[in-house]
């Protein structure tokens, strides 16, 4: 540390790790003081999670490296020493346990306070509840169902849930908190994190989004291959020098939207439209009307409670056709569900990544499953073919490693988000509909998964992506609609297609809505 530097309540020296013959992590350093926010970011697989796993206590380092909290050594693959020392960890996954109320959810794993008899005092713990959640301005009543709390209470809930145990928390730990959350919703984190640094912790927020490093953070660290390639003020890490860093060079942009640089409005695109929705009322959409056609990448954007992410909802039959038509191909769809989709040759991925592949089953199992009916003869799978069609998926596409048999949930995000998305186009669909594609994925999966997209649609397939990933937007997509008050109410092309200009109709005549 810099004489004169601020002290520092984490310290990292040295810290390194190895798995079997892979180089995890190579002498890392870092450090945290009180009061600011570090951004940690690096591509997946560059070293993040297992730094973050060594701090938690869930793995032992390689010999040699150290770490303090507050000056004082940290015991290291030891979970309660880490809690002990004042490290609290939010993962994306928040662990609230949704049939539980906001007060049991603050005491999971915890004691409450108890009277004569050994009764617990419930007056005393509900005061205590809501003393625990005016600290993070979450006026959940504690006797509240946590399913019934909105995507950032849920995170105001899992920050005061850490912040509310008995040890005195030092340092939280931020992994991808915006990940699940509405693009509407995430001024609302930052405003969080302010109040929370408010209180001297140190801050470590980890995020693929560039944009909210450059809004919410005081310093920056980027990992690559498991070693520090950049550290220090935020004010020295623009977004180009970031993505350099992050990857190692410059990304190629996503190829110009048809390959060639011509506008879906300059190409053959098929005259009948593979989506129609007309009159559509589902959910928080009314009177929804647009169309997709072959060949074209159509974006829809729109802020919580607009209704975009409904397209989906409709589709996959989670929310009810209250009126109005969806056609595919010109059909009436009638009732959705999803194996009627499948007979209809569209493809549906929602954004739970629990809805898209089974992170137990392996790589080949996940690729395969949409359609077995090519590889059944007769009264059994046949396991030769299926294993020569999942390697040519993952030649395809570039999955990563090219392991037939690695169960799903060992891959980096970007590869299992590049797994859902060959597992569909596999299906050979002429409609592939898309919630939230690159969520919680970095820079360079991002732009791979981009790139599969745009190569189906000059393959003919009408590719429709719900996104709050604005730059995503703008990178790919031949059309973006807008969705205010439950209706396509502005449609984007060709230069106008900006993150300014897309987020600026999202607010237009809509801004009580957000």
């Amino acid at each position: 540390m810099t004489p004169g530097a601020p002290e520092t309540v984490l310290e990292v020296r040295g810290l390194a790790k190895t798995f079997v013959s892979q180089r995890a992590l190579a002498g890392v350093d870092f450090d945290v003081r009180p009061g600011e926010v570090h951004a940690l970011v690096g591509h997946n697989g560059s070293g993040k999670s297992t730094l973050i796993k060594i701090l938690a206590g869930f793995h032992d380092p390689d010999p040699g490296g150290t770490a303090t909290v507050a000056g004082t050594p940290l015991r290291f693959g030891d979970p309660d020493a880490s809690r002990a020392a004042g490290l609290r960890f939010i993962h994306q996954e928040l662990g609230l346990v949704d049939d539980l109320t906001v007060l049991e959810n603050l005491r999971l794993g915890g004691a409450y306070a108890t009277g004569r008899l050994g009764r617990i005092r419930w007056r005393d713990e509900r005061e205590a509840a809501r003393r625990s959640l005016r600290r993070v301005h979450l006026s959940a009543h504690p006797d509240a169902r946590v399913a019934e709390l909105s995507p950032i209470q849920r995170t105001q809930l899992a920050v005061a849930r850490a912040l509310d145990e008995e040890e005195g928390a030092r340092v939280l730990f931020l992994d991808e908190p915006t990940a699940t959350l509405p693009h509407s919703e995430v001024e609302r984190l930052f405003e969080l994190i302010e109040a929370t640094r408010a209180h001297g912790l140190g801050i470590v927020y980890i995020s693929h989004r560039l944009e909210e490093i450059e809004r919410i953070a005081d310093r920056v660290t980027v990992l690559r291959d498991g070693q520090v390639v950049g550290t220090g003020p935020r004010s020295e890490f623009g977004r180009d020098r970031l993505v350099d860093l992050i990857i190692g060079l410059q990304p190629e942009a996503v190829e110009a939207r048809d390959g060639s640089g011509a506008p879906a409005s300059e190409r053959a695109l098929g005259d009948e439209a593979c989506l129609r929705f007309t009159g559509v009322q589902a959910g928080e959409l009314r009177d929804a009307t647009f169309e997709l056609r072959p060949g074209e990448v159509v974006g829809m954007a729109g802020l919580a409670g607009s209704g975009v992410h409904d397209v989906v909802n409709v589709l996959l039959a989670r929310t009810e056709l209250e009126g109005g038509t969806i056609d595919i191909a010109g059909t009436p769809l009638g009732a959705p569900d999803p194996d009627e989709l499948r007979r209809r040759r569209a493809a549906v991925l929602p954004s739970q990544r629990a809805l898209k592949s089974i992170p137990t089953f392996t790589v080949r199992e996940n690729l395969t499953l949409p359609d077995l009916t090519p590889l059944w003869n007769g009264r059994r799978l046949r396991r030769t073919e299926e294993r020569r069609v999942a390697r040519e998926l993952i030649r395809r596409f570039d999955i990563r490693p090219p392991a037939l048999e690695k169960p799903l949930m060992e891959l980096s995000g970007g590869n299992q988000q590049k797994v859902a998305v060959a597992k569909w186009l596999r299906t050979e669909p002429r409609v592939f509909v898309l919630d939230e594609p690159t969520q919680g994925v970095d820079v360079g999966g991002k732009g791979e998964i981009l790139q599969l997209l745009r190569g189906a649609a000059r393959g003919g397939v009408g590719v429709l992506i719900c996104s709050s990933d604005l730059e995503d937007l703008e990178l790919v997509c031949d059309r973006v609609l807008v969705v205010r008050d439950g209706g396509v109410r502005s449609e984007l092309t060709g230069a106008a297609i900006t993150r300014e200009r897309i987020s600026e109709e999202c607010y237009r005549d809509g801004a009580s809505n957000a």
